[in-house]
């Protein structure tokens, strides 16, 4: 060791200790996308922790450069090496409007509706229509071309009426609904795609999954060219209430006697739910490979921009969100900071003005985009 690190303080050589141990992790949340979490998923904790590692590194670099030490080049390379990855939590586009319909554009909202709140969340639930409505609102005004629902419900009851009434309030008024689960034969919850455009074919994606997630795909006719849709919802967490109340005791520090138990049991329901996502990411990766049309894909990944799942999708398509502006949050609830649902598409499209909304009526905020085809697919 050099002389000058034996001048060092104590405090100093703790500090650099400290800031060496972060930039490690850093380097690990980069490391996370190209290592399948079934090979080693702790790796996959660093990818959900980037936003806080990159700010932590950046930090040391202002600390080392006010007590003007080289050491600032540490986390400064660091940060550096992996730049690309905050252009995807982070753009700079200038704010574009989505225009009204034109010639080869789709105006398509991807969105989770959380069954459009129909069970309140609350204590005590009873019918409450209003977050319903609002969201149909949003849809009549926006008036999507194509709509992609996440955590999609049908009431057969014709009490909470959504898959018959949606259709009426727009010009997307083809519809495909596919259930994966449903409850005393009325209601039915899966993901639903509504285009402006007739369908032509349509089916299912099938996922391994331990909480019935799934995709569909829509294949949808405009003007002379035929485009797939491909609608998803990947493995979620699954918390229950009582995993959310032991978080709410974190965050107020509150007491929690069972917190190693508990801790340890939200711990595992990531670990499977990241290993079911890689899995579920290759299955969707080979269908859009597979896809004799060009591809708009949209949903709910439950992951980050900074994971294995996100780079397997994208490699062979564009993620829209590179044309919007702004931090990209998507997530209401729990590490609200950060963008787990996605409008990505072949290259035969070009995107433009994408959106994130602040429509606070589910759990997520929907996201929007125009995509123009640019050329004519192979029929």
């Amino acid at each position: 060791m050099s002389n000058k690190w034996w001048k060092t303080s104590w405090l100093g050589k703790i500090t650099l200790l400290i800031n060496l141990f972060f930039a490690a992790f850093l380097l690990g949340a980069y490391l996370c996308v190209h290592v399948a979490p079934q090979d080693f998923w702790p790796l996959a904790f660093l990818g959900l922790a980037f936003p806080f590692l990159l700010v932590i590194n950046l930090g040391f670099v202002m600390l080392w450069l006010l007590r003007r030490r080289f050491y600032f080049l540490i986390s400064l390379l660091v940060v550096i090496s992996g730049y690309w990855h905050v252009g995807n939590i982070w753009r700079w586009n200038p704010r574009q409007p989505i225009s009204p319909h034109q010639e080869n554009t789709l105006n398509i909202l991807s969105y989770n509706v959380r069954v459009f709140d129909l069970y309140n969340y609350q204590p005590g639930w009873k019918p409450d229509f209003t977050n319903r409505n609002n969201i149909f609102k949003f849809f009549q005004e926006k008036d999507f071309d194509i709509l992609c629902l996440q955590e999609f419900v049908h009431d057969r009851s014709r009490i909470f009426k959504t898959l018959d009434t949606i259709p009426g309030l727009m010009r997307a008024r083809h519809a495909h609904f596919e259930y994966v689960r449903q409850s005393k034969n009325l209601n039915y919850f899966g993901l639903a795609t509504f285009s402006a455009w007739p369908i032509v074919s349509k089916g299912s994606i099938e996922f391994p999954s331990n909480g019935g997630n799934s995709g569909i795909y829509t294949d949808i006719k405009m003007n002379q060219d035929t485009i797939r849709i491909i609608n998803v919802h990947l493995e979620s967490i699954g918390l229950s209430e009582e995993d959310y109340i032991f978080m709410e005791g974190i965050f107020n520090r509150s007491e929690n006697p069972d917190y190693r138990s508990e801790g340890r049991r939200i711990l595992r329901r990531m670990r499977n739910a990241y290993i079911v996502r890689s899995e579920q990411a290759r299955i969707l990766a080979d269908f859009v490979a597979q896809s004799p049309y060009p591809v708009i894909l949209a949903g709910d990944f439950n992951d980050t921009p900074v994971s294995y799942v996100y780079r397997k999708v994208s490699l062979q398509l564009e993620d829209a969100f590179k044309s919007g502006h702004g931090f990209g949050q998507t997530y209401i609830g729990f590490f609200p900071v950060f963008r787990i649902d996605y409008i990505m598409h072949s290259r035969h499209f070009v995107s433009s003005g994408f959106t994130t909304g602040k429509q606070k009526y589910s759990d997520h905020y929907p996201i929007y985009a125009r995509l123009q085809l640019q050329e004519k697919s192979a029929q």
